[in-house]
């Protein structure tokens, strides 16, 4: 029966999978398109492939390509190319914010946590405003940014924590522990970062709202380090996580520390966390939602939902980009929205609808 259970996850887990990676690559060829100017997805696709053959065929000594259509090619290709950083950007902030949402509910045990949520962003950002006052050479090294800001995430998620148990340790201490520690930090970035904004030579608005426009193709790696780190970590400690579904004493049975395993994945999810915020801003609830849209498709094993989770982000994030850049190319001269202000107009109604679910008695049956 045990076996016939697992077989039937692993298929809901492989439909759900391929399903939703196709879907990303439409999402993915629709942000290429989608700019200054909007070119048709399908020509992107199709000039990719051709410039990507006509690429292969020179390396192994072909000559006999058509200039004038090579040079047509090179033209789609150098527009994709110039996107191609920014969407990056977009996809692996989604999927690490969604990776790092699914650890903190997973120890917390508490639907409504996220990074954004408990803190852990504004945090960072606090720590990064401070650091550029400190030493404003900092804000080149992209490598120095994100360790103040995962001091600055740790920080906060240890605050959160600590004033939830001396409020009780229950659920609903943690999330109003985390708003008074998102309020503070968030309080506090806006007076830092109002006054060195020219320093940073850019709108503060967008390091507090989020933003993939300032993002180059250089900057990805910063992101793709932590994703992959953290998303690999989590796999392997997936029994871990499935054990702390079940409360802490189930966990002890199986001879997991709670306290241990809060640290560890607090540190997990703080330099997942930092690492957004260093690269891209703030860009709050797609931890919140990402989680829960994982769930529901794949179940709670956390073999299935890591993965789930990772790509649901992504795509929640990019079509949050695109919407941003259509605004921008709608709304002529106006500048363009940061990327938080979308995905918060999505989050805010999931979360009204999450609280009156818990109300309900949903957190019993979390």
């Amino acid at each position: 029966m045990a076996i016939e259970l697992y077989r039937v996850s692993i298929r809901r887990f492989l439909v759900t999978f391929l399903s939703l990676l196709t879907v990303f690559f439409f999402i993915f060829i629709l942000s290429l398109s989608v700019g200054s100017t909007v070119v048709n997805p399908v020509e992107i696709f199709i000039k990719l492939m051709q410039s990507l053959t006509h690429r292969m065929m020179d390396a192994f000594g072909s000559q006999h390509l058509i200039v004038g259509a090579v040079t047509e090619v090179d033209k789609i290709y150098s527009i994709a190319m110039f996107r191609l950083g920014r969407t990056i950007a977009a996809i692996l902030t989604g999927s690490i914010l969604g990776v790092a949402g699914l650890l903190m509910q997973t120890v917390t045990r508490n639907p409504l946590a996220e990074p954004y949520i408990l803190g852990l962003s504004s945090a960072a950002l606090f720590a990064i405003a401070v650091g550029i006052i400190l030493v404003p050479s900092i804000i080149v090294y992209r490598w120095a940014l994100m360790i103040v800001a995962f001091i600055g995430a740790l920080l906060g998620f240890i605050l959160a924590i600590t004033l939830s148990r001396l409020a009780g340790g229950t659920s609903i201490a943690l999330v109003l522990s985390g708003i008074a520690v998102n309020a503070l930090f968030s309080g506090l970035s806006h007076v830092f970062l109002y006054a060195v904004q020219k320093i940073i030579r850019m709108p503060y608005v967008f390091l507090l709202m989020g933003s993939t426009s300032i993002v180059v193709l250089n900057d990805v790696i910063f992101l793709l380090l932590p994703f992959a780190i953290g998303t690999t970590i989590s796999l392997l400690l997936f029994r871990m996580l499935n054990a702390f579904i079940y409360g802490d004493e189930h966990a002890k049975q199986l001879g997991y520390n709670p306290s241990t395993v809060l640290i560890v994945i607090s540190a997990i999810a703080s330099i997942l966390t930092a690492s957004t915020v260093a690269i891209v801003g703030i860009v709050g609830f797609v931890g919140l939602a990402a989680p829960h849209i994982s769930r529901l498709l794949v179940g709670t094993d956390h073999r299935f939902s890591v993965p789930i989770v990772a790509i649901t982000g992504a795509i929640i994030t990019t079509v949050a980009d695109i919407v941003v850049r259509i605004i921008s190319l709608l709304s002529v001269g106006l500048g363009e929205l940061p990327l938080g202000v979308i995905t918060s107009t999505i989050g805010a109604p999931f979360l009204a609808y999450l609280i009156i679910k818990r109300v309900r008695g949903y957190e019993d049956s979390y």
